[in-house]
């Protein structure tokens, strides 16, 4: 049937090269994007060969730390958005089925208790991919978190609503200047006070580490600047490209920026110049999707950005 193995460095031109073919896979889940977050959770991937010993799915996961303080757990992926199963364009519903019974029943040999499972949203798929969520109501998974991203379909009508409209007008008419910048640093500043005042948080990534995976994949990171004719930066979005979308990563304005409207003008000139089939503003909640923000919601609602559902499974093994 299938033979479960644990992913090695030795084969990481084999997983990306897997990731480029599949169906849902994205520069996310390369190993050059996975491997560096390594020094805060223990990988636990694994490869799902089939009887002839080609590749059947990749199974992306890791521990919630370093520390292996949660050992009963495994987690699919808990450094990224998404992860669990990367699927060939040739395998069946049917076959998936089977695959998620056999990783299940591995991760029950390693004496795991439980898999929490991130699965790949539709908007990323370049072909339909389900069938994973199919194989995880099959293995008896419940609903364990689930967060509401806000999604504009870039094939259909603008849609702004009219307090959007005018916000655009008002940021335009100050002379706002929206460009792709390498201006990282200035930006890493900007957004860490932005969350610091917000939501008493500091982002995720330093900026080192955003300029370097910027640097790493020129093609999917890239950040975006809205400037006032003196220069001074008033905005600025992180965006992560894959083959089928968008997806804003970091968002963050001064005061300034604020009042000027300059995330309006910002948005307005992405969305007009992205050709991917989707434009992800991102999950506007809390406590793992139990608090949604209103204002939030609304402000990405104001574009055209409808709910597309980021939903975490539970499996108890």
């Amino acid at each position: 049937m299938y033979t479960i193995e644990p992913y090695t460095p030795a084969e990481a031109s084999l997983w990306d090269a897997t990731v480029e073919t599949s169906r849902n896979g994205t520069f996310l889940l390369r190993r050059g994007y996975m491997d560096y977050h390594s020094h805060r959770f223990a990988d636990r991937s694994l490869l799902v060969r089939d009887a002839r010993g080609g590749i059947a799915a990749l199974f992306a996961a890791a521990d919630q730390s370093m520390s292996g303080d949660t050992p009963d757990e495994i987690v699919a992926h808990p450094g990224l958005t998404y992860g669990g199963l990367v699927l060939p364009p040739d395998i069946y519903g049917s076959e998936v089925v089977d695959i998620m019974e056999c990783v299940a029943d591995y991760w029950r040999q390693q004496g795991r208790k439980r898999m929490l499972y991130r699965a790949i949203p539709w908007i990323y798929h370049r072909q339909p991919a389900e069938d994973d969520v199919y194989a995880l109501f099959r293995l008896g998974a419940r609903l364990h978190s689930s967060s509401l991203s806000s999604v504009w379909l870039t094939e259909s009508a603008p849609q702004r609503n009219q307090n959007t409209r005018r916000n655009i007008a008002r940021g335009r008419a100050e002379g706002i200047l929206v460009e792709r910048s390498t201006r990282w640093r200035d930006f890493h500043a900007l957004l860490s006070a932005t969350l610091a005042e917000r939501h008493g948080a500091t982002p995720v990534h330093s900026a080192d580490e955003l300029y370097r995976l910027a640097k790493a994949f020129p093609d999917n990171i890239s950040l975006h600047t809205a400037s006032a004719p003196d220069g001074e930066m008033l905005a600025g979005t992180v965006i992560f490209s894959t083959a089928t979308t968008d997806h804003v990563q970091y968002i963050a304005s001064g005061e300034r920026g604020r009042r000027l409207r300059a995330i309006p003008v910002l948005f307005d000139a992405l969305m007009g110049a992205s050709t991917a089939r989707c434009f992800d503003f991102g999950t506007s909640n809390e406590n793992s999707g139990r608090i949604l923000n209103h204002g939030l919601n609304h402000q990405k609602g104001g574009f055209g950005a409808r709910g597309v559902a980021y939903n975490v499974w539970c499996v108890d093994l």
